[in-house]
């Protein structure tokens, strides 16, 4: 029987059951009761409560030292949210612990792995030159890569394919007719903007397009950039039809940039973002958006990170799961702008 299971059974969340049989938090001696009561009636005799799920191991999740998920990035904050969850019901023991770019082996998951308290490691939203990567396989330390990986680097990721599905956002916009496009880009950074601007490269390239920096604003992943970013883009008068965010929450804030100069979407400009937020088809038009494909991904990384810790002959681990352009109202075809 899983936590999930029990936690159903006894009517209260996942990782209480998880906390309670672990024997940590402080919970009211009637539900930790009920809890452990459930929990028993499944276990074989001599079998410890901690093991109901299969053995138990200790996984950090490492993040960026500077990052605002909770109030500025809702997908990613949905990502660890449910990593936590899927970890938990297994039984296993959850940490996130931040780090920062550089080389130098500092903060709280350089200190983690010095006490050999992990078993195994996600490095979740990795920077572009990330050494904790390279510091996790010195120390033979089992690790999936996600939010962000190399394209060009040998590495255990499972992760959304962010190149190819920026990719297709430029080649629909030129079937629409746009030839001057707009790009709000995320952190310079971060790996995760990295890939999409790179997809986006890839595009221009293949339609025979001219690159022009002047059109990439990058900054970080919170409306307040898209509002800023669309306001410069259009301010250079340079013939944009058509904006491309690489998250929802900046292209929500281009839209409030957009709508303070006068500007009609779609009819006198395009808007596309990029994660499909529940909220972007209710916007005024509905975003155009790339949905990261449905699939329980975290499920995926506790199942494969399980095997790196216990089956000794896996010596990669390359999943890349795919991306659907989500077409709704904020896209229109440039010949129609008046």
């Amino acid at each position: 029987m899983k936590l999930k299971e029990i936690a159903a059974k006894a009517n209260v969340s996942i990782s209480t059951v998880s906390r309670i049989i672990n024997n940590q938090g402080n919970f009211s001696e009637d539900t930790r009761r009920k809890v452990m009561d459930i929990a028993k009636e499944y276990l074989k005799p001599g079998v410890a409560p901690a093991k109901i799920a299969g053995l138990s191991y200790t996984i950090a999740v490492f993040v960026p030292e500077v990052h605002d998920f909770v109030d500025n990035d809702p997908a990613s904050s949905a990502d660890l949210s449910h990593l936590k969850e899927e970890f938990e019901s297994h039984g296993h023991q959850f940490l996130l612990a931040t780090h920062s770019r550089g080389a130098q082996m500092s903060g709280s998951a350089y200190r983690l792995l010095s006490d050999n308290k992990i078993d195994a490691a996600i490095v979740f939203d990795p920077f572009v030159e990330d050494k904790l990567v390279d510091e996790l396989m010195r120390r033979g330390i089992p690790y999936l890569v996600t939010n962000g990986r190399r394209y060009d680097r040998v590495q255990n990721y499972i992760d959304y394919d962010n190149r190819k599905g920026a990719y297709e956002v430029i080649q629909y916009l030129y079937r629409l007719g746009h030839r001057t496009i707009g790009l709000i880009a995320g952190p310079e950074d971060h790996l995760v903007s990295l890939n999409r601007l790179d997809g986006c490269k890839d595009a221009f390239r293949d339609l025979g397009l001219a690159w022009d920096d002047r059109h990439v604003q990058a900054g970080a992943f919170d409306p307040s950039h898209g509002y800023q970013a669309a306001k410069q883009l259009i301010g250079l008068r340079s013939g944009i039809t058509a904006l491309f965010a690489f998250n929802d929450i900046m292209a929500f804030g281009a839209m409030k940039a957009l709508a303070e100069m006068k500007l009609k979407i779609p009819k006198e400009i395009s808007l596309i973002g990029f994660d499909d937020l529940k909220l972007s088809e209710y916007m005024m038009p509905p975003l155009t958006t790339v949905r990261r494909f449905r699939y329980d991904i975290s499920g995926l990384i506790v199942t494969m990170l399980t095997e790196l810790i216990t089956n000794k002959t896996i010596s990669e681990v390359n999943i890349s799961l795919k991306t659907e352009l989500i077409e709704r109202e904020s896209c229109a075809p440039a010949s129609v702008k008046a």
